[in-house]
């Protein structure tokens, strides 16, 4: 596999969808959401390497990918199908943004949830990459979600890194 649009319908990366239920993901690969793949394992790259380092060609980050999978594929799917659960539950206590004091939006203009819909087949790409953070490398997710631009980066780190160790020690 030379690319991430390959990888994502490769079997390697469809045997992890179907363990999570096929009917829960949307199958259309968007080019955005393939940017946004290679983008988050740049800024994991970044924050790991340093800011001059030679960027990861598409083909090493299939390797990465894979690497991943075949080192902790069952653990990649308990952590797929927790944050899953997870992002429903908590959907309402990550707001729309960190604002100012006086600069606070009104309430008729928080964002509602609607309807949750069909994930995008790039999810696990990105639960992947969060995975990877969060088992070895705890130290800058804080830095990442910052990155991304999560409002109160700080916050969600702690709490992920809670959440995860909820998952693998205590085996929610």
């Amino acid at each position: 596999m030379e690319t991430i649009k390959e990888f994502l319908v490769s079997d390697i990366y469809l045997d992890i969808i179907k363990e999570l239920g096929v009917d829960n993901f949307n199958q259309d690969v968007q080019s955005v959401e393939v940017e946004e793949l290679k983008n988050r394992l740049s800024q994991r790259q970044f924050l790991l390497e340093g800011f001059n380092c030679k960027v990861l060609s598409e083909k090493e980050m299939v390797q990465f990918y894979e690497q991943m999978i075949e080192a902790y594929g069952k653990d990649i799917i308990v952590w797929s199908k927790k944050f899953l659960q997870y992002s429903d539950d908590t959907i309402e206590e990550y707001p729309d943004g960190e604002f100012p004091k006086g600069e606070e939006i009104s309430e008729e203009d928080v964002s509602t949830t609607i309807e949750i819909g069909k994930y995008s087949i790039t999810s696990i790409g990105l639960y992947i990459i969060e995975f990877d953070l969060l088992k070895n490398h705890q130290e800058i997710v804080a830095d990442y979600y910052k990155r991304l631009g999560i409002p109160r980066a700080m916050k969600y780190a702690k709490d992920m890194i809670a959440f995860y160790k909820e998952v693998f020690t205590l085996g929610i």
